[in-house]
C-alpha cells in the first residue's frame, strides 16, 4: 500500500511538473523590461511618430505592425500607413481607435497628448537618437526586444544591424574595387545647428556613414563640431555635402569656404539632415546617393553594363539610354534575388513576406494583414494579377523572372 501511495505521488508530481513546464515555455519572450518600460506581451499594433525610429523598425521588418504614422514619417514605402497628424501634436483619438498598444514618439510630442494616450493604457516610448555606432546597435536590439521579445526580437534586431553594416560594406567595397584608384578623396558634411555652422566630426553616426563612401572625413581628427574655416582651408575636401539652402548660402558667402576646391569644382550636394539621421533603409539610399554623386562614372558604367546584359547590345549602344535603365529595389525589402530564387503556393518564409510587402506597395495586395510570410490563395491571386499587368505568363507562381520584374523600380502598379 505504501509503494502504491508513493507511485501515485510521483505521478502527480510529474503531471504538475509538466504543466509548469508547458505553461512557461510559450511566453519566454515576454515580459520585456527596457529602461523604465515594461512590455507584458508582444505588441500587435503600433503607431510610430518618430521618423528615425520608423526607419529602424522598417529595416528590422516590424513595420507590418504599423497602423499609424506621423506626417514626418514620410519615407516612400510607408505612405500606405494612415497618418495620425504631426509628430508633436497627433490625433490622440485616432491613435486610440487604431488599436495600437504602443506609440513610438520623439521628444517633441505634446505632453497633454502623451498623458491622454497613457491614461488610455497605451505605452508611449521615446527612443534616443543614436550618435555612435554602438548606440545604433543598441537601438536595433532594443526595438527588436520591444516588438518581438527579449530573445526572438533581440536576435532579429541584432541580425538586422549586422545586415545594415554588411550592406554599407558592400557599397564601399564596390567603390574601392571598381574605381581601382590610389587617390584618397576627402569629404565633409556641413549643417546649421542653433544658428551655428557645424560639420560632422569623428565618432558620430554621420561620420560612419561618410566613411562608407570610400572617402575620409576631413573633420576626422576634430573634436569641436563648430566649423573652423582655416582647418577646412587646409583640408580642402574633394566633396562637400550640406544640409539645406541656409547652409549652402553660408558656404557661398564665406570668404574662405567659397574658395574651397569642392565649391569651385561643383562637387557639392545637398543631403538633408533627415537623410543623415535616419538609420535604416534611408541610410542605404543616402549612402548610394552620395556614392553616385562622388563617382558618376561608376554609376553610369554599372547601369550601362546592366542594360547591355539585358539586350545583348554593347555598352556604347546603350550609353544614350543609361539614365532610364531599370534598377532593382530588392535591397529595400531585404530579399536577395539570385538566379535560383522562386516562390510558390504553400511556401512560408521571409522571402514570401518580402514579396507580399512589395505586392502590397504596388497595390496588388490590399489588406496589410495578408503580409504573413505564408504563400496562400490571396498571394497566388495577387501574383497572377501582377503577371497579367506586367505581360508575364499568369502562372500564379513567383518564378525568378516574375520576382525580378516585381522588384524592378519600373514595375507596373495595380492602378
Amino acid at each position: 500500500m505504501k509503494n502504491r501511495l508513493i507511485s501515485i505521488s510521483l505521478v502527480v508530481i510529474l503531471i504538475l511538473s509538466s504543466l509548469l513546464t508547458f505553461s512557461g515555455c510559450g511566453n519566454s519572450d515576454y515580459p520585456v523590461e527596457v529602461a523604465n518600460y515594461v512590455i507584458n506581451s508582444e505588441p500587435e499594433n503600433i503607431v510610430v511618430l518618430d521618423a528615425p525610429t520608423a526607419d529602424i523598425i522598417s529595416y528590422i521588418g516590424y513595420d507590418i505592425k504599423m497602423v499609424g504614422r506621423s506626417d514626418e514619417v514620410n519615407q516612400d514605402w510607408m505612405q500606405v500607413v494612415p497618418s495620425v497628424g504631426s509628430a508633436s501634436n497627433p490625433d490622440a483619438e485616432q491613435i486610440k481607435n487604431s488599436g495600437a498598444t504602443v506609440v513610438f514618439a520623439g521628444e517633441t510630442l505634446d505632453s497633454n497628448v502623451k498623458e491622454t494616450l497613457q491614461d488610455s493604457g497605451i505605452q508611449v516610448i521615446t527612443m534616443a537618437q543614436a550618435e555612435t555606432t554602438k548606440q545604433l546597435e543598441t537601438n536595433y536590439i532594443t526595438l527588436g526586444k520591444i516588438l518581438g521579445g527579449k530573445v526572438t526580437g533581440a536576435n532579429k534586431g541584432a541580425e538586422s544591424y549586422k545586415n545594415l553594416i554588411d550592406d554599407m560594406e558592400q557599397i564601399k567595397t564596390s567603390v574601392t574595387s571598381e574605381m581601382n584608384s590610389d587617390i584618397l578623396y576627402t569629404v565633409c558634411y556641413i549643417y546649421f545647428e542653433n544658428n551655428q555652422l557645424k560639420m560632422m566630426t569623428s565618432g558620430t553616426y554621420g561620420d560612419m556613414l561618410l566613411s562608407y563612401t570610400g572617402a575620409v572625413n576631413a573633420a576626422v581628427n576634430i573634436e569641436e563640431s563648430k566649423v573652423d574655416v582655416n582647418t577646412l582651408k587646409i583640408a580642402n575636401p574633394n566633396f562637400i555635402f550640406y544640409a539645406d539652402d541656409a547652409t549652402l548660402n553660408a558656404i557661398k558667402t564665406d570668404g574662405v569656404l567659397s574658395k574651397l576646391k569642392a565649391v569651385n569644382n561643383g562637387k557639392i550636394l545637398m543631403v538633408t539632415s533627415d537623410e543623415m539621421k535616419r538609420q535604416g533603409l534611408t541610410a542605404i539610399d543616402t549612402l548610394q546617393k552620395m556614392v553616385q554623386f562622388m563617382y558618376p562614372e561608376l554609376a553610369n558604367s554599372s547601369a550601362t553594363n546592366d542594360e547591355a546584359a539585358k539586350t545583348g547590345a554593347t555598352p556604347a549602344a546603350t550609353e544614350a539610354t543609361a539614365e532610364t535603365v531599370s534598377t532593382s529595389v530588392a535591397d529595400k525589402y531585404k530579399i536577395k534575388l539570385d538566379d535560383k530564387l522562386s516562390l510558390k503556393i504553400e511556401d512560408d518564409n521571409e522571402n514570401v513576406k518580402a514579396m507580399q510587402q512589395r505586392l502590397y506597395d504596388l497595390g496588388y495586395i490590399t489588406d496589410k494583414e495578408n503580409i504573413t510570410g505564408y504563400y496562400g490563395e490571396i498571394s497566388q491571386a495577387a501574383v497572377k494579377e501582377f503577371q497579367k499587368k506586367n505581360n508575364i505568363n499568369e502562372s500564379g507562381t513567383a518564378d525568378n523572372a516574375t520576382l525580378k520584374a516585381m522588384f524592378d523600380n519600373n514595375a507596373v502598379k495595380a492602378k
